[in-house]
This record gives C-alpha cells, sequence and structure tokens, in this order.
C-alpha cells in the first residue's frame, strides 16, 4: 500500500529572491506534499495563520525568513519569529507538539540552503507521525 507524502507548507520571504524562472514550482515537484507559499515579508505571517494551516490538514510549517539585520523591513523577521513562538505556545496548551511550527532564517538567493532546510524539518515532522490519525475523539 502507498502512503501519501506528508503535508508541509512553507511561508518564505520573498525578499530572499530564492526562486526565479519557474524553479519554485520544480521543488515542489520533486518533493511531494510540499507547498511554498511566498509572502511580502515573513513579517506578515500571523499566529493564526500557521494554526489554521496546520488545522487544515498540513502536518508541519515552516516559516523562512531573512537574517534579523537583513531584514528590509527592519523589524519583520523579529516580527515573524515571536509569533511563530507564539502559535508554538499555543500548540503546547492544545498538547500538539511544537516541531510541528518552526521558523529559520536562510541566506537570500541560497536555494540549497533552503532545500535542506525543508529536508531536515520534513524528516522531524514524519518522526513525530500524523497529528491527526494519532488523535482519539
Amino acid at each position: 500500500m502507498e502512503t501519501k507524502p506528508i503535508k508541509i507548507v512553507v511561508y518564505h520571504c520573498r525578499n530572499l529572491q530564492l526562486f526565479n524562472n519557474g524553479n519554485q514550482k520544480a521543488l515542489a515537484r520533486r518533493k511531494p506534499g510540499l507547498k511554498l507559499v511566498p509572502i511580502p515579508c515573513s513579517g506578515k505571517v500571523e499566529a493564526h495563520h500557521l494554526l489554521k494551516t496546520l488545522a487544515a490538514g498540513t502536518q508541519g510549517v515552516l516559516v523562512v525568513a531573512c537574517e534579523e539585520k537583513a531584514c528590509r523591513f527592519v523589524e519583520g523577521s523579529m516580527r515573524s519569529h515571536k509569533r511563530v513562538d507564539y502559535a508554538r505556545s499555543w500548540l503546547e496548551e492544545l498538547g500538539i507538539e511544537q516541531e510541528r511550527v518552526e521558523y529559520v532564517h536562510v541566506p537570500p538567493r541560497d536555494l540549497d540552503a533552503l532545500e535542506r532546510l525543508i529536508d531536515e524539518f520534513k524528516a522531524r515532522v514524519e518522526a513525530l507521525g500524523n497529528m491527526f490519525s494519532e488523535r482519539s475523539p
């Protein structure tokens, strides 16, 4: 029996300029279950966005931001880090593994670094198991 790939959503700052010439679609095709969501700045992501993404059936959410001192909007990376921490605290309150939501920095234009981070995150989330099938009503 073939198992479905786990769903991972990656919110990434457009200012990182990670993708050009359609390589965003190519990366998503190479990694089944991956959804890449560009946002104007990582500081635009809110804790409730992360929690709703998980509630919709995603097994893990990764927020990819610029280095804090390199953020074009000065405090965007710092804000997104705080919001990820807030979402993680809600997961803990709900009895769900905090590791399902993660915040990382990637150097601008470094698609290889992003791929490594996605692979590492996906492996950690897979090790946690499916958060929907293991819960009892």
